[in-house]
């Protein structure tokens, strides 16, 4: 066992294959642990720390400090100033502290946390490889990483990314936690879930079959490709099924409480207003048949218009389910003599559908609402 003190110089340290004590002090020290369980201490000013193998416990200090734990699952701490710290193997703990510090898992299950939530500093978090919890501070910036992270916001505005910046096409099932403040989520790839919780929060969940959640106040969720579940709760929420340049799935989306606006995409999507005034769409031009239920409040269902060739089927637009008249509305870009409504039977039901009269197109198909009782005042443009 080693104990090596510095100077108030700018000192090299280096232990043993035992567990050793080196201790910086002034200076911008190198301190070298090398094997053994070792506890390295920088001290004042800008430090350099390698725990090397071992279970080793890394401080920095005072100063803008380099910490690397290299092998074991080491434990890293940067104190105060702007700090740079780099799990290395194994299952390492890393804590920021004060400043905008930089934490590095790179492998192993990491646990890295920012510090200090109530302070200015802006830190970054990357989890690297490993099923890892990240914890943000003050407005971090939060990367999971590889495999399965938990990544947990904090109470002022967050950015958060289950994977990497460029979005892996085969990420791992992330946990993305908003907490408290306006945060911005990305799942990236695999199947994941995002809860805004409270604020006004952007969700992105990107590729895989993803579960999204709004909190209390108005967010705005996207799904993105895979079939995924996308939930508004309270507030005036805006939820899309798929983003512009995804490939659509089968999604599920529930507005919950408010006024919300729900667009399903591409994809055959089940589409549920909740309580408030909301606005209905299947979305995407695609020719599927999505299902629109607007629940209580005045709601708006708006149709949408195929572009199909002659020779094409002919699309049967979307069912909806629960239609009341004189509260809720139809929104086309056509005028009302430009339609048809028919009189059909759908699962034993005495509905409506509505077409275009030149082209036959099927706009919706309104359930267990007859002909006779949908008028031109049902419409708006």
């Amino acid at each position: 066992m080693v104990v090596r003190n510095g100077t108030l110089e700018s000192d090299t340290l280096q232990g043993s294959n035992q567990a050793d004590t080196l201790r910086g002090q002034a200076g911008e020290d190198l301190l070298i642990g090398l094997g053994g369980n070792d506890l390295l201490q920088g001290g004042l000013d800008k430090d350099t720390l390698f725990g090397g193998d071992g279970t080793d416990r890394l401080f920095g200090d005072d100063g803008e400090d380099e910490l690397y734990g290299e092998d074991g699952n080491d434990s890293l701490n940067g104190g105060l100033d702007k700090d740079t710290l780099f799990g290395g193997d194994g299952a390492d703990s890393l804590r920021g502290d004060a400043g905008e510090d930089e934490l590095y898992g790179e492998e192993g299950n990491d646990t890295l946390n920012g510090g200090q939530a109530l302070s200015d500093d802006k830190d970054f978090l990357d989890g690297g490889a490993g099923n890892d919890y990240l914890f943000g501070g003050f407005e971090d910036t939060v990367l999971g990483g590889e495999d399965a992270d938990t990544l947990i916001g904090s109470s002022s505005d967050d950015l958060l990314y289950g994977d990497d910046t460029e979005g892996l096409i085969e990420g791992g099932n992330d946990i993305l936690l908003g907490g408290g403040g306006n945060d911005t989520l990305y799942g990236g790839g695999g199947d994941d879930s995002l809860n805004g919780e409270a604020g006004s929060s952007t969700l992105y969940g990107e590729g895989g079959n993803d579960t999204l959640q709004g909190g209390t106040e108005g967010d705005y969720l996207e799904g993105g490709e895979g079939v995924d579940r996308i939930l508004g709760a309270g507030g005036n929420d805006t939820l899309y099924g798929d983003g512009e340049d995804s490939l659509g799935g089968n999604d599920v989306l529930d507005g919950g409480a408010g006024d919300d606006f729900l667009d399903g995409g591409a994809g055959t999507d089940r589409i549920i207003g909740g309580s408030g005034n909301d606005t209905l769409t299947g979305g995407e031009e695609d020719g599927v048949v999505d299902t629109l239920i607007g629940g209580a409040g005045t709601d708006i269902f708006a149709l949408s218009f195929v572009d199909f060739e002659p020779g094409d089927p002919v699309p049967q637009g979307d069912r909806i389910n629960d239609f009341q008249d004189g509260v809720d509305f139809f929104e086309v870009d056509l005028p009302f003599g430009d339609l048809s409504l028919t009189r059909v039977t759908i699962d034993g039901q005495i509905s409506t559908r509505i077409s275009v009269t030149e082209t036959r197109e099927v706009l919706a198909n309104v359930i267990n609402v007859r002909p006779t009782l949908i008028t031109e005042a049902d419409f708006i443009a």
